[in-house]
């Protein structure tokens, strides 16, 4: 097996379905930042650049960490939103992402998006999950049967 794939899902912005739908979705642990198909990236990164406008948060076109950085609010939260991914095989199957899973603060104090276009970079159509989506959270990949699961690494810690 080249990859751990959980089948089609649908992005979530903020708890709210989008028209990101039907997305296929690799588990990478091995790449450092999550690739999207260029269409779901596209409609993605104008979701987040259309509420970023009407909350007026300036792009910060000198920094040139990742392709779309903007200047960082004194509360994050107040601009961006969890992101999360709803498996539409398996019922009740959703990978959260907060903030930090998707965004980086630059070394010039930006906030960039770490959700990068993987059309652009030779990915084809394939939606890659990587290691900036997977923060806090444990990873078990189970090679005997070709299947992936997650929890988050707080609930990890309780004791029996």
């Amino acid at each position: 097996m080249d990859h751990y794939s959980l089948g089609k899902a649908n992005i979530l912005l903020d708890g709210e379905t989008t028209d990101i739908r039907g997305l296929d979705i690799i588990f990478d642990s091995g790449g450092t930042y999550t690739y999207l198909a260029s269409q779901a990236y596209g409609a993605l990164l104008d979701l987040v650049t259309r509420n970023l406008n009407k909350l007026k948060l300036k792009r910060a076109v000198n920094d040139n960490t990742l392709p779309y950085c903007w200047q960082k609010p004194a509360d994050d939260a107040k601009y961006f939103f969890p992101l999360a991914l709803d498996f539409t095989d398996e019922k009740n199957v959703r990978f959260e992402m907060p903030l930090k899973s998707y965004l980086i603060v630059s070394l010039s104090n930006n906030v960039c998006l770490g959700i990068l276009n993987g059309t652009d970079i030779g990915l084809g159509n394939m939606n890659v999950i990587g290691d900036i989506s997977m923060q806090d959270k444990l990873v078990i990949y189970d090679n005997e049967n070709g299947m992936v699961g997650w929890a988050a690494a707080k609930t990890c810690n309780k004791k029996p």
